[in-house]
């Protein structure tokens, strides 16, 4: 049954070669019609930095969790954190945040952010202080002992004090970063006295920062291996044009992988930043093991059969590791984890793309970059035998 099986893969190969030599065009304008769809599939491609969505959702214990949150904790607050700067050796800097200066620098800051259209709520010291701010550093603690809940504001060594601001938006990236963006400028346009620093924190622009760090690190990774890939293989083949041909089909599989995740929703998240290098490591040796064969053949034979060969022979043995491999990170879709889901799918989709790539694809660039290459050199000859 399976000599049988190899057999039936053998002649299916043999004919997709036979196909591949006669209609090479025609299979490479195809390979990149589909590399500029799934190419605009990837701009459609979406990070994830909250790492509460790669959790199972369904398990009791983060349902309760989700519950918790929903009913306790309310909305998302960007957080401004008023801070003591470092001691130095100037006599007019504020020693503790309770200082009316700053008290009254939060209350400006307190109206600005009430009078923007974009945050729905604003949590401060602020309130307490609507008529008058004391004039002396014991009439404020004064009146922030007398006012109930005023100390979740504070730190305990009252060098931090804290503003919350909820804005309307929501947490999608963009909205974030607009929301900080126009928080930061009513920040700087707020009248702040010496010694004192504004910082915004807060879980939504940790989450933006971590996607930024996050695309960064992916396309960082992707192209430094790329890079070293390329070069390597430009060195081990001897020539820049057959370690092209061997890495091409690794441009193809990350462009077509990418782009599938972009249309079928799959967002890069902490588990699968790391795709781009992966596939590479993984993908080369098909390319490696096709062009290989190919030139080692085309020595003794005709393209034609040379690229039956190497098709048929390196195609049906790197099958069989293609397909193990894909089965191993496709059980990796068990997981009740959805990161290690998502790990495996795209993991699986870029060495099925990687093999296909190698295969189907890269064989025609072959032929077409060697009947290129015979016609250059054919009219080459024919000038130098004209001028003779």
């Amino acid at each position: 049954m399976v000599l049988k099986g190899k057999i039936s893969l053998d002649k299916a190969l043999t004919k997709l070669a036979s196909f591949q030599c006669r209609h090479y065009k025609q299979i490479i304008v195809a390979s990149l019609i589909l590399t500029v769809f799934l190419g605009y599939g990837a701009t459609n491609l979406q990070f994830q930095g909250d790492l509460s969505k790669e959790m199972p959702q369904d398990l009791p214990v983060f349902v309760l969790e989700e519950e918790i949150s929903s009913e306790y904790r309310g909305e998302e607050f960007l957080v401004i954190a008023v801070c003591l700067e470092e001691e130095t050796d100037a006599n007019d800097l504020v020693r503790d945040i309770r200082d009316p200066k700053v008290i009254e620098s939060v209350v400006e800051l307190h109206e600005r952010l009430e009078a923007e259209s974009s945050i729905e709520k604003v949590q401060s010291i602020a309130p307490y202080f609507q008529d008058r701010v004391p004039d002396d550093l014991e009439g404020v603690k004064k009146k922030l002992a007398s006012a109930p809940g005023a100390e979740k504001f504070f730190n305990d060594d009252f060098s931090i004090m804290l503003v919350y601001a909820s804005p309307i938006a929501g947490l999608s990236e963009e909205k974030v970063k607009a929301a900080t963006e126009m928080i930061q400028k009513d920040v700087d346009r707020t009248t702040k006295p010496a010694g004192v620093e504004y910082k915004i924190t807060g879980m939504a622009p940790l989450i933006n920062e971590l996607l930024r760090l996050m695309r960064e690190d992916m396309v960082f990774t992707t192209v430094v291996a790329a890079i070293i890939i390329f070069v390597l293989l430009a060195l081990l083949e001897r020539s820049l044009t057959k370690g092209f041909l061997v890495f091409l089909p690794l441009i193809f599989a990350i462009i077509w992988t990418f782009g599938t995740m972009g249309l079928l929703g799959i967002s890069i998240s902490l588990s699968t930043v790391i795709i781009g290098a992966v596939i590479i490591g993984l993908g080369v040796e098909y390319g490696i093991f096709m062009v290989s064969r190919y030139y080692e053949e085309r020595e003794r034979h005709t393209s034609a059969e040379s690229l039956k060969i190497a098709i048929t022979n390196i195609g049906s043995s790197t099958f069989g590791s293609a397909a193990t491999t894909t089965v191993a990170f496709f059980a990796l879709t068990l997981s009740v984890m959805p990161m290690i889901q998502h790990l495996g799918q795209t993991l699986a989709l870029g060495i099925i793309y990687c093999w296909i790539a190698a295969v189907i694809v890269n064989p025609c660039f072959i032929v077409f970059e060697e009947r290129i290459e015979a016609k250059v050199l054919a009219k080459l000859l024919h000038k130098w035998v004209g001028s003779d």
